[in-house]
């Protein structure tokens, strides 16, 4: 168990002094390490935040010892079956991130879309590549174009979080997932 301990904080280490574009989206949830000493406000903070969007209508849990906020959204409150540019009520469907998506000093917000088994692998990456782009532009939109410290992922199907086996299944696992992780 001790080993397991030292070889996670081992790699969490190596992981924030890696170049940011090639950290796999475990490693940026898990970077950066924060100060026990701070563990204690910033996981306060984040109950805050979960708190404020799930009052705006997204799913939300906390991770990482309850210092990273999840909040997820099904993709067909951003898109229509099979397209890669947003609704038109997209925008105002993510405006709860605004705020955080405008501090990129103290969040960085992973952004990762997953798909359904419909199709072939090449077909789901494809489409949740370009509708992790898409989400991103739309967090820009909602920063007042200002920096934001956004890292997408498209996931494809490979990370389903039911069988694929209904109609209700595979609806759930499409889906866009938001990962707000404090920097400090």
């Amino acid at each position: 168990m001790i080993l397991c301990v030292m070889a996670a904080m081992a790699a969490a280490a190596s992981a924030q002094t890696a170049d940011s574009a090639d950290l796999s989206l475990e490693e940026h949830i898990n970077t950066p390490v924060i100060e026990r000493k701070r563990h204690a406000a910033v996981a306060e903070k984040a109950q805050k935040l979960s708190a404020s969007l799930r009052s705006k209508g997204l799913r939300t849990n906390t991770l990482r010892n309850d210092e990273v906020v999840l909040a997820t959204l099904p993709c067909d409150a951003l898109f229509a079956a099979n397209a890669t540019e947003p609704k038109y009520e997209a925008l105002s469907r993510l405006r709860a991130l605004a705020e955080v998506a405008g501090l990129p000093e103290e969040y960085k917000v992973l952004v990762a879309v997953h798909s359904d088994d419909t199709g072939d692998d090449a077909y789901s990456d494809a489409l949740t590549e370009a509708r992790a782009n898409a989400v991103d532009d739309l967090l820009w939109q909602l920063a007042d174009r200002k920096d934001t410290n956004v890292v997408i992922y498209g996931i494809g199907k490979d990370e389903p979080i039911n069988a694929n086996d209904t109609r209700d299944h595979r609806r759930a696992n499409r889906r866009v997932e938001f990962y707000i992780v404090p920097l400090r």
